[in-house]
Parts: structure tokens; sequence; C-alpha cells
């Protein structure tokens, strides 16, 4: 980020995502000096510039927000042991095929578009490209109960080559909560083609049955 001071450690979060019709870069970044010193450097240079800054507080975050000409620059910073951590976020709106790709039901090659059913409601989609892997979530909700979105989450994935592999699931993977069954809430599924990943949960929700699946796989 050019307003950050040259010393700070910055790390690419995501590029080329495409979230509600914007395009978003974010980065990961830290640096030795305390966080009131180095938001007051943002602040000075944004206003040399000529640029309003929006501030706000989150629990122990500062947010720095400023508009540009066709862009959104936001940066969050927390004090740590060492300094500052935070993360500097671009927002802009997607050109026209970004946003059709945005929207466009499943990424080149990803299989969400044929794993889940005709009437299901994409509530969200973000694609990125992590350093060295492509990666998409989709959120989605499906009528009827999360064992029966379970089960056809398994035979698409059969069907499109995947085979399970629960160790991907971490965490959720062992919870009961997420184990299935008839009386379970949800579930937590994870399917690997190759180097090509796929985790999904599974959950109960008022309209039916809430779908999280996150894609990845190598570049």
């Amino acid at each position: 980020m050019d307003a950050l001071p040259a010393d700070v450690r910055q790390e690419l979060v995501m590029a080329a995502a495409a979230i509600d019709g914007h395009a978003v870069t974010t980065h990961r970044f830290r640096s030795a000096a305390p966080p009131g010193p180095l938001a007051d450097t943002l602040r000075e240079r944004w206003r040399a510039e000529g640029r309003v800054v929006v501030e706000s507080r989150s629990g122990d975050w500062t947010v720095l927000s400023v508009r540009g000409a066709d862009s959104v620059r936001t940066l969050q910073l927390r004090p740590t042991a060492g300094g500052t951590e935070g993360l500097v976020s671009t927002w802009r709106r997607a050109a026209s095929n970004e946003a059709v790709a945005a929207t466009d039901g499943a990424a080149p090659g990803m299989p969400f578009a044929r794993w889940l059913p005709e009437d299901a409601r994409v509530i969200r989609q973000v694609r990125h490209q992590d350093p060295g892997r492509d990666a998409a979530t989709v959120v989605a909700l499906v009528a009827g109960a999360p064992g029966d979105a379970a089960a056809r989450l398994r035979r698409e994935a059969a069907v499109s080559g995947f085979v399970a592999d629960p160790a991907l699931a971490g965490p959720a993977g062992r919870a009961a909560w997420y184990r299935g069954g008839p009386q379970a809430g949800g579930e937590a599924l994870a399917f690997r083609r190759g180097g090509e990943e796929v985790v999904a949960t599974v959950a109960m929700h008022e309209r039916g049955t809430a779908l999280v699946l996150h894609w990845g796989t190598p570049r």
C-alpha cells in the first residue's frame, strides 16, 4: 500500500477477489511502530492529498477509510506486543466482465454449480487468488433438511471424481455438532480430487438449510 511507510512488512492475503460487484485486494501487514504514530502518518498523508479520512473504532481495532476516484481504501490496525498488525483492503467497482464472473454461479472449473439444486438461493459468492492458489467461497440456502443437503453433496462430489477427506474439515469435522445423523443440526464435509479441495458446512436454517462451500486448487 503506497501510504504505508517503506519499512512496514506486507503480505498478500487476497487478490482479484470479486465480492458483491466489487474487485477487492487485501494485504496483511506488521510494523514495529505503535499503532498511534502509524495512524497519524496515514492521516497526514491522506489529508495532504485532499482526501477525507473516515475513522472508527471496533474493540482493539482502529479503522481508517478514504475514498479515491474509483475506489475505497480501508485500513484496520491494532496494537501487538511487538508494535502493530493490520489489514489493508482496496475496494473498487468491478469491470463488467469481472462483475459477470462474480455472479455467474461458479468460477471456471469450480463444481458448485452442479452440486447445488436448481432452486438454491446463492447469497454470496467470493472468488479470489491467494498466493499460489485459486479459491472461491459460496454461501447458499436450499430447501429441505441438512441431512438431505449433505447427501446431495456427497453424491455430486462422487460424480465429479472427488473422494471424502475428513482431515480437511479440521476441528469442525471432529465436533459432535457436525457429525451428522437424524438429530444433528448440521454437518461438516470435505472432499479432495488431486490437489483440488472442497470443504463444506451444512447447517439448519429457518428457511431450510444453509450451505457454505469453500473450493481451492493450486495455481
